[in-house]
């Protein structure tokens, strides 16, 4: 490309039947005449000093290029009107490559002067030469010379050259681990690139075995490194034989505690398949680059389908939604959901009251145990799982006799076994209650009691000595709350927005936050990384009557800065959550996304929440004036 095209970013092609045709050549002819006036040094106004050489330019030419000297002409400084230029720090051979440049449109970037003529280029404010050296040095790029291009550009504050030479090293992470540069990385180096989301790496084996061969090449002065560096480690995601070989293979690590509790902590996930997405740790994080992705799996009924079976997941890399495996029968409302490592079960609903099913996550698969069946049909019922043990409590059973009877009932299927038994009693019946669980311990909060009247008492059923008891109560009496567990702590939504925490330690119970306006029920609930995510619902009114309303926003609670957010993704189309769990599924899984079919929901917001609340208030006290007139 010609100085000229360069100048004015246009690139032509020569085609005699179209006007770039003639713009070429006029290219070319204006770009001859200026070299001819160069060579020549015709017309020159300015001179420019640069150790003890002395070129004869040309101000307008040198303003077209340079924004360094088109402000220095116009702001009326000394060398505007003396025509003479002292440039300090520049080599007069590179100034004479960049007047070829200028003059010639000559290629003047080569190996040797890439980084000099960058930061020549930047100093003279001359952005089509920078373009020039950015797109050399980057396509120069190799597992050898990645990182001391990446220092150079956070030297000179180059942002593009930076971004290309960290995506080379992310997607080159494997041969670049084998290369003696990386040896020599420092410790804040080698901390980002374990630390990044986009590290392309065949498994969490290799991360941590590349990070122990670097802390071995010089373990006397690396080893105070040792324990902040495997902070930043994905122990979990590790291969089990991988991480009981480690002391054998490292036997170094016995000398750092830290670095012990974080190998059990990974050996106690593995043996706690039951907890193992309870952790705030991005330790548990798949990467974006791994062949298995973190997915927020949604099961609801649409109340404008009835008999939908469709079960949707939200990948949280990848920002879209995922048809999974359809369920194999319409379980109606008022099912109850929970997760046993990476698969969920459900039990009971509506039209299928006994109704007992299983995703099992590494098929993509539904599996109908109708042989399983539970022992009392339920509904408005809740799960819970502790050790290997799947638990159903409490909620209705529709009797031939006395139709909806409330149940204190717990029921128990021990994974591996041909069926459910029961085993124990709650202290209050419920119904539309949540449950966690801990140490061999499950936790319920509020619920609807007898002739369905909401309570607020906090209730745990320990499946060890299978004795139930009271232990604490909610802020206020709530149904349909939802709840989780994020390290020590049980999280329980109610459906004004109360954010209440349980301390599994002390049983201490305490408001961790409040979300203004939230007015909602039936919504999904999960955690990721120390972040609540609520999901969809349904908006809550006085007016029993009105039109039922659906969210279609999708919210994130930060339990430390305990800010809320509304997310970018939105529920398609809103629905009333009976399950929602973060699980792990293989990206083969993830391969049909959802198509919106052209069903439109209005996405409410905080302030519609308050619109509709106030609209309704306005319909009852319109309906109350006419019928007492």
């Amino acid at each position: 490309m010609s100085y000229s095209q360069c100048m004015f970013g246009l690139e032509v092609t020569e085609t005699m039947g179209d006007s770039s045709y003639w713009l070429q050549k006029y290219y070319r002819v204006l770009s001859s005449k200026v070299e001819r006036i160069y060579t020549s040094s015709l017309h020159t106004d300015m001179t420019i000093a640069i150790e003890e050489k002395k070129y004869e330019c040309h101000r307008a030419i040198l303003c077209a290029f340079s924004s360094y000297f088109e402000a220095m002409f116009a702001s009326g400084m000394k060398e505007s009107i003396s025509g003479i230029v002292k440039i300090e720090g520049t080599d007069s051979s590179l100034f004479e490559s960049i007047l070829d440049y200028i003059y010639k449109g000559s290629n003047v970037v080569n190996e040797e002067n890439a980084e000099d003529m960058l930061a020549a280029a930047t100093f003279l404010q001359m952005e089509c030469l920078r373009t020039r050296c950015e797109e050399f040095i980057s396509e120069a790029l190799t597992s050898a010379n990645c990182f001391e291009t990446w220092r150079m550009a956070v030297w000179h504050s180059n942002q593009y050259i930076q971004q290309q030479a960290w995506m080379y090293i992310m997607s080159n992470f494997v041969k670049i681990a084998k290369e003696t540069e990386f040896l020599l990385l420092e410790k804040d180096e080698l901390v980002s690139v374990i630390k990044d989301d986009l590290l392309n790496t065949p498994d969490e084996d290799f991360v941590v075995q590349s990070v122990l061969t670097w802390l071995q090449h010089d373990l006397n002065d690396r080893g105070q490194f040792c324990e902040e560096l495997f902070s930043y480690l994905k122990l979990p995601l590790t291969k089990w034989e991988f991480l009981i070989e480690m002391y054998r293979k490292y036997p170094f690590l016995k000398e750092y505690s830290e670095c012990q509790k974080y190998i059990e902590d990974g050996k106690h996930i593995y043996r706690q398949p039951a907890h193992r997405h309870d952790s705030s740790s991005s330790a548990i994080a798949y990467r974006s680059s791994s062949s298995h992705e973190d997915i927020l799996v949604v099961i609801a009924h649409r109340p404008s389908i009835p008999g939908s079976r469709n079960v949707l997941a939200l990948g949280f890399s990848s920002r879209k939604w995922y048809y999974l495996d359809s369920l194999p029968y319409d379980p109606g409302v008022d099912f109850a959901t929970c997760v046993y490592s990476n698969d969920i079960f459900l039990t009971g609903g509506s039209l299928c009251d006994r109704g007992f099913l299983q995703y099992r996550a590494p098929r993509n698969e539904w599996m109908d145990y109708r042989n399983w069946s539970m022992q009392t049909g339920r509904i408005q019922h809740t799960m819970a799982v502790c050790s290997k043990k799947l638990y159903a409590i409490g909620g209705y059973f529709n009797t031939p006799q006395q139709g909806y009877k409330l149940l204190s009932s717990i029921e128990e299927f021990e994974l591996g076994s041909d069926g459910w038994i029961e085993v124990g009693a709650l202290t209050v019946p419920v119904s539309s209650t949540s449950a966690t669980s801990y140490n061999e311990k499950i936790l319920l909060f509020g619920g609807e009691s007898c002739d369905r009247i909401e309570t607020a008492t906090i209730q745990c059923f320990d499946t060890k000595t299978q004795t139930a008891s009271v232990i604490g109560q909610l802020p206020i009496a709530s149904k349909l709350t939802r709840a989780i567990v994020c390290d020590s702590y049980s999280y329980v939504v109610l459906t004004n927005g109360t954010i209440v925490q349980l301390d599994h330690r002390t049983d201490a119970v305490t408001i961790a936050g409040q979300m203004e306006n939230f007015a909602r029920s039936q919504f999904g609930l999960s955690q990721r990384l120390g972040s609540l995510i609520i999901v969809g619902g349904q908006i809550i009114t006085p007016d029993s009557k009105a039109t039922k309303l659906y969210f279609s926003n999708m919210l994130m609670y930060d339990l430390f800065s305990k800010k809320v957010n509304i997310m970018g993704e939105t529920l398609p189309p809103p629905k009333v959550i009976e399950g929602c769990h973060k699980i792990t599924q293989e990206k083969k899984f993830l391969c049909v996304e959802y198509v919106d079919r052209g069903i439109h929901y209005v996405p409410f917001t905080f302030e519609s929440v308050e619109m509709a609340l106030l609209t309704s208030i306005v319909n009852n006290r319109r309906r109350l004036k006419q019928s007492t007139e």
